[in-house]
């Protein structure tokens, strides 16, 4: 099993290259390396870096950390100047927009090296790596990564020679996420609920008996579900809802379909995906039976922390947020509802470590992501930041951890279906979908998340 698990995500044998065999010797250079992340500390890979230095004395990895708001701002400010890093990590939903700043996975790398000759000789040598292979990251990811980084390349057909699209490899996931349900101990027991929903209808009965009203104001939401503005991962819990109810979120060319009625759905009076709207819709609406939440509440995150609702659905690191900012608050992870249990589907959304296509060094680049990204150092790293794996072997061994289980258990069953060029607009696009207040006697709702399925196609451009 560790042998198969090795041959996954592992380079095979280095081969030792062109540079002895011609009778030229190579010369070692001093290489730094930049790295740029969010979420994780720098220290996440620490050992990883010492690991990959031991190996290669000659490069040292300058890992730094960004706050995720100020993020994507830097990193496009450097990178436009001509001094971004030549990794960093993205979301797996930027990765077609950011397309023509990165470096997809060669075919091999060189990497200048010392090594021990046959005479016991330290000598200076070019090692050769076959690189990672589509069978390797599909055999060896969960569904979702192969779909997310495996991708064209831009075809130039006027270019000389012209240049053909060809799929390639654009990145590669130390952990996948997926959308769990994060609930209120204390506020589960005095509306003695015994434990966590397993289905949304389940959940509609809990968030009625949780949710507590006084002078017409909601003073505790039974569920952080409804509105666009105040509700963090809006997107995420939208695409999960009409995932399970039946929608087909995008075709195979990624264009958006959740508007539409699948072949097997043409009886009904609405499309699934417009079923799943008016469900979330109706945890906001005054008069639902659902209604739970407003406008008045603040951020879900910011309502779960300080009590304000009995349930929030997040991510993983999610869990380091709640309880840094509220150690003494009694909460577990449970994993997402479903509408049909023997029908699941989840949300995946993740990093994606990349190469720079500005980097000086593409070869110490790529190598030292794929080395990272090999089991060994993936194990390491998930112990320390305490995320689900992307790695199916990794998966059994997860699930004994009661803070990471219900997040890894998802990832066999964990979709990600955007496959635009800018999600932003992406979300967007949910977010007017969600506040849109429709007329009152010809609500046409099935034109309002249309007009979104229209928006979201736009992007794909």
């Amino acid at each position: 099993m560790i042998r198969q698990c090795i041959a996954i995500l592992l380079l095979p044998l280095l081969l030792v290259g062109a540079g002895c065999l011609s009778g030229s010797q190579p010369t070692l250079k001093k290489i730094n390396l930049t790295y740029w992340r969010i979420q994780d500390e720098p220290d996440a890979l620490a050992a990883s870096v010492a690991a990959y230095g031991k190996l290669h004395p000659n490069i040292t990895i300058d890992v730094k950390k960004f706050r995720e708001e100020d993020y994507e701002r830097m990193l496009l400010e450097a990178l436009a100047e001509k001094r971004g890093p030549d990794m960093f990590s993205i979301p797996n939903t930027w990765l077609r927009g950011w397309q023509k700043k990165l470096l997809p996975a060669p075919k091999e790398t060189t990497i200048t090296t010392q090594t021990v000759n046959a005479q016991r000789q330290i000598a200076v040598v070019n090692q050769k790596s076959p690189a990672i292979t589509f069978r390797d990251l599909t055999i060896g990811c969960v569904e979702a990564v192969s779909k997310d980084v495996i991708f064209k390349t831009i075809a130039e057909p006027e270019a000389t020679p012209p240049v053909k699209a060809e799929d390639k490899i654009w990145g590669l996931p130390l952990s996948v996420d997926t959308l769990a349900m994060y609930v209120n101990r204390d506020l589960l027991k005095k509306a003695n609920i015994e434990k966590p929903a397993v289905t949304w209808t389940e959940l509609r009965d809990q968030t009625i008996k949780l949710t507590i009203r006084q002078d017409n104001a909601i003073k505790q939401s039974g569920a952080a579900l409804g509105l666009a503005d105040n509700i963090k991962y809006l997107t995420d819990i939208m695409a999960a809802l009409m995932m399970q109810n039946g929608a087909v979120m995008a075709d195979d060319s990624g264009y958006p379909k959740f508007h539409v009625f699948p072949a097997d759905r043409g009886d009904a009076e609405f499309p699934p995906g417009v079923e799943a709207y008016l469900f979330y819709k109706s945890f906001s609406t005054p008069g639902s039976v659902n209604h739970s939440w407003d406008a008045a509440l603040p951020n879900s995150l910011d309502a779960f922390v300080t009590g304000r609702t009995a349930i929030f659905f997040g991510f993983p690191a999610d869990a380091a947020v709640i309880q840094a900012r509220a150690p003494k608050l009694d909460f577990e992870v449970a994993k997402l509802p479903q509408i049909d249990p023997g029908k699941v589907f989840n949300v995946a959304d993740y990093p994606v470590e990349v190469v720079s296509k500005q980097t000086a060094h593409p070869d110490e680049s790529w190598d030292f992501i794929q080395f990272i990204a090999r089991p060994e150092q993936v194990a390491a790293y998930l112990q320390k930041t305490r995320r689900p794996t992307a790695l199916r072997a990794l998966i059994a061994s997860q699930l004994t951890a009661p803070d990471v289980a219900p997040f890894a258990d998802q990832l066999l069953t964990a979709k990600s279906w955007y496959r635009g060029k800018d999600y932003a607009k992406a979300q967007a696009a949910f977010s007017e979908m969600i506040n849109f207040v429709p007329l009152e006697l010809d609500p046409k709702y099935g034109d309002i998340v249309g007009r979104a399925a229209a928006k979201v196609g736009d992007t794909l451009r």
